[in-house]
């Protein structure tokens, strides 16, 4: 026998060694484990009781593209606790999941937890919806939500009208932003047929049109867009319109330098401006199927204000009920004082027949609500 070899008793005794070592190294790394757990750490209440809802928790309701980054932005900003990312479909969720979870290793005090089930949102202070499209074919989930800005079939508003009932069972004390296209439409879906007062219902809504118009502002006049006030009211898209009297530039308003500011007398054609959010929005819309980081940055910021009850104004879709000649429920985007409460106060815009015209307004009111009208009726 070469000297090299072993008997078969000696490999055997070798291999048990082995074993013995490895068990023992387990066991020390279980001992160092339960070291750390139990007697370097000193409980001082019992962990797993129910203390009640937790006041910075924010739950995410499809993971598709525009979730995702609402719920990295989340992360990102800090003003969360726990965040609760839900999807039924589970391969997704779970890669989400994955990835976001990594994500909160470069932040600290954020959670983020994982649920196919709706019944998760139980507690949370806010809820987000971003995707009422139930389909688990990715695929054909996205195709439908490239139509789904402008044009919700019939299954996306039954799903999102079951959708906001369920939550607000399982959330009574929430508050609910809409990231799901077109806003007015699925604002008003969902306060009419959710258990939540439509205080603690909104959308971004005209939030995007005034940033759009605030940054075209600034290229125009090769200033930051920090350092411009302006918004547009009514409805995202083709339904908005702008305040020419709210555009502020460090503290000047531009129509006391041009008193025909947005008219057709303007010989600076200010009103083109106008005409550039649309086709910027139109054309995002058509390549990406809708404006992802921007709704999810609009959105964040609601949570911000919300959670840190910051009572800033922002244009924002929100039921204008009882104003503006309304008499009924109507959802669209006027300025809202945004606190911890939801939507405290609505900010009445005053319109001036020289540089704005009242009418338009009330166009844009009869054409939302044929617009929500139209859409409702479908289910």
């Amino acid at each position: 026998m070469s000297e090299y070899e072993i008997t078969e008793e000696e490999f055997n005794t070798n291999e048990e060694k082995d074993i013995s070592s490895i068990q023992k190294e387990t066991i020390v790394e279980n001992d160092l484990a339960t070291e750390l757990k139990n007697t370097l750490k000193i409980n001082m209440i019992d962990e797993s009781l129910d203390i009640g809802p937790t006041p910075y928790k924010v739950a995410i309701i499809g993971m598709n593209e525009l979730g995702s980054a609402t719920a990295f932005l989340l992360i990102c900003k800090q003003v969360v606790t726990d965040v609760i990312i839900i999807d039924r479909n589970e391969k997704r969720l779970a890669a989400e999941y994955a990835d976001l979870s990594t994500c909160t290793t470069f932040v600290s005090g954020v959670n983020i937890q994982a649920s196919t089930q709706l019944a998760s949102c139980e507690g949370a202070r806010i809820v987000i919806l971003c995707d009422a499209n139930d389909d688990d074919d990715d695929e054909e989930r996205k195709n439908q939500n490239i139509t789904q800005s402008s044009f919700p079939n019939e299954k996306i508003l039954s799903n999102l009208k079951t959708l906001s009932r369920t939550i607000s069972s399982y959330a009574p004390d929430c508050i609910m932003i809409i990231g799901i296209q077109p806003f007015e439409v699925m604002t008003q879906l969902c306060a009419s047929n959710s258990m939540l007062p439509s205080y603690r219902i909104m959308a971004p809504g005209t939030m995007i049109d005034s940033a759009h118009f605030r940054l075209l502002i600034g290229e125009k006049l090769n200033i930051s867009p920090a350092s411009i006030t302006g918004i547009m009211i009514g409805g995202h898209g083709h339904n908005n319109i702008p305040l020419w009297n709210s555009i502020t530039v460090g503290g000047i308003h531009l129509l006391s330098e041009n008193s025909s500011i947005g008219t057709l007398n303007d010989k600076e054609n200010w009103n083109q401006l106008h005409m550039n959010v649309n086709q910027r929005q139109e054309e995002i819309n058509k390549i990406k199927g809708t404006e992802v980081w921007s709704i999810s940055m609009a959105s964040s910021e609601l949570v911000e204000c919300i959670l840190r009850n910051k009572r800033e104004i922002h244009t924002v879709t929100v039921n204008i009920k009882g104003y503006y000649d309304v008499k009924t429920d109507l959802f669209l985007s006027i300025p809202a004082i945004i606190n911890q409460n939801g939507v405290s106060h609505l900010i009445t815009t005053n319109f001036n027949s020289h540089y704005q015209n009242e009418n338009e307004f009330s166009n844009v009111i009869q054409n939302i609500n044929k617009i929500i009208k139209e859409k409702l009726n479908m289910i």
